[in-house]
């Protein structure tokens, strides 16, 4: 089995999107948001307000297990696909 682990930055409603998506495929043994993050402000008060943290974008932390090397490697392109379709940026790690 292999896994798979990314991070989503935007809104929720697009990134549950992305997961339905995902997990879709065939193959797919579970997806999961391994932490509810919520939305994430810089702590110091010079960035209070700016556009940036008003637009509350969150982030998401997911694992995918996928049965294969070529499935894992099919949901790395579904999330690069379905992240640009609902213009959320993905970023793909080896751990959180």
């Amino acid at each position: 089995m292999r896994t798979v682990r990314f991070r989503v930055t935007g809104p929720e409603d697009p990134v549950q999107a992305l997961l339905k998506r995902i997990g879709a495929l065939d193959d797919i043994d579970r997806v999961e948001e391994v932490a509810d993050n919520g939305a994430h402000l810089r702590e110091d008060s010079s960035s209070l307000d700016l556009p940036d943290d008003v637009g509350r974008s969150d982030f998401h932390d997911i694992e995918v297990h996928a049965l294969s090397d070529a499935v894992a490697l099919a949901v790395m392109r579904e999330v690069e696909r379905s992240a640009r379709d609902f213009g959320l940026v993905a970023e793909f790690v080896d751990e959180f």
